[in-house]
């Protein structure tokens, strides 16, 4: 049993000697103080390590979640990238098929607006629902083009003979239908487009076709007539010069002739008249592009 006593020797020389007495039941009241103490430390640091070790899984199990998430969505969208591209490709070429055009489909695609996500994973729902439509959307499309690809194949020789852009280079001075007559002041009735510019100015061929007449006429001075189908022809009046003969096959953009103010003209121009079935109809149904320098060669 263990039994005895401390003496406590204060510092200060005057203070007061005290005697500590231990005894068997002081000794272990002191001990059960120590270990319930230290219970209640490591208790505590052990479950706050438990719930750190807990929400650093947590957190990463989601971020490999998210991670994934975003990959896949990454990869659907670059698809899609490439399809739209394929779209813009395969419409470009079936217009440049139409009518030998070069035309910009840069503009069709609109850039998403930005947007803050409120939450992840309601942010990557929504982004997969606007991915799957557009994806049925781009898919829609190129079975569309591909469809009117192969019609346009079909139809390539008609396309080929069909007028449809500018004969010349210039600044457009009178339309068809009634005008006031230059020279008379009446009004009369024209029956084509007038396209004004200097002499010499190269003068293309609209479409494929055979050439049917060259020589002077009326008011038409120096003129020439191209047959492009069994119903249509066009006709190129008051020309310096021609640049083909009759029977000579042209095709859309050869140089068939030469601006010129020959017949009944009060300056350089090109009078040019589209005719079915040997009547002159408007010629600017047959032109694609339009404005001043809008002849595509």
């Amino acid at each position: 049993m263990l039994r005895g006593s401390l003496d406590w020797i204060p510092e200060d020389p005057s203070g007061r000697r005290r005697p500590i007495r231990i005894n068997t039941n002081r000794v272990r009241l002191l001990a059960f103080l120590v270990a319930g103490v230290m219970s209640v430390l490591l208790g505590g640091a052990f479950a706050l390590g438990r719930r750190a070790g807990a929400g650093s899984g947590t957190g990463t199990r989601e971020y490999t979640i998210l991670q994934g998430e975003l990959l896949q969505l990454g990869a659907r969208v670059e698809n899609l990238q490439k399809t739209l591209w394929q779209v813009a490709q395969r419409e470009e070429r079936v217009f440049t098929v139409a009518a030998d055009l070069n035309l910009d489909f840069s503009g069709l695609l609109e850039e998403a607006p930005e947007r803050e996500p409120l939450n992840m994973f309601q942010y990557i729902e929504d982004v997969e629902l606007r991915l799957y439509l557009s994806e049925r959307l781009a898919e829609a499309e190129l079975v569309t083009y591909d469809s009117l690809a192969r019609l346009l194949v079909e139809k390539s020789d008609i396309l080929r003979r069909t007028p449809s852009i500018w004969p010349v280079n210039g600044i457009f001075v009178s339309d068809f239908g009634p005008r006031v007559d230059p020279f008379t002041g009446a009004v009369r009735y024209h029956q084509g487009i007038d396209i004004s510019n200097g002499t010499g100015t190269p003068i293309h061929a609209p479409a494929d076709g055979v050439v049917t007449f060259c020589g002077w006429s009326g008011g038409w001075g120096l003129n020439m007539v191209i047959k492009h189908t069994d119903e249509l022809s066009t006709r190129y009046a008051h020309c310096s010069r021609l640049e083909v003969a009759v029977g000579q096959n042209v095709q859309r953009g050869d140089i068939i002739a030469r601006v010129g103010s020959t017949g009944r003209s009060v300056g350089p121009h090109l009078h040019y008249e589209v005719l079915r079935n040997g009547v002159q109809i408007d010629p600017e149904d047959f032109i694609i592009r339009a404005g001043p320098q809008a002849a595509v060669f």
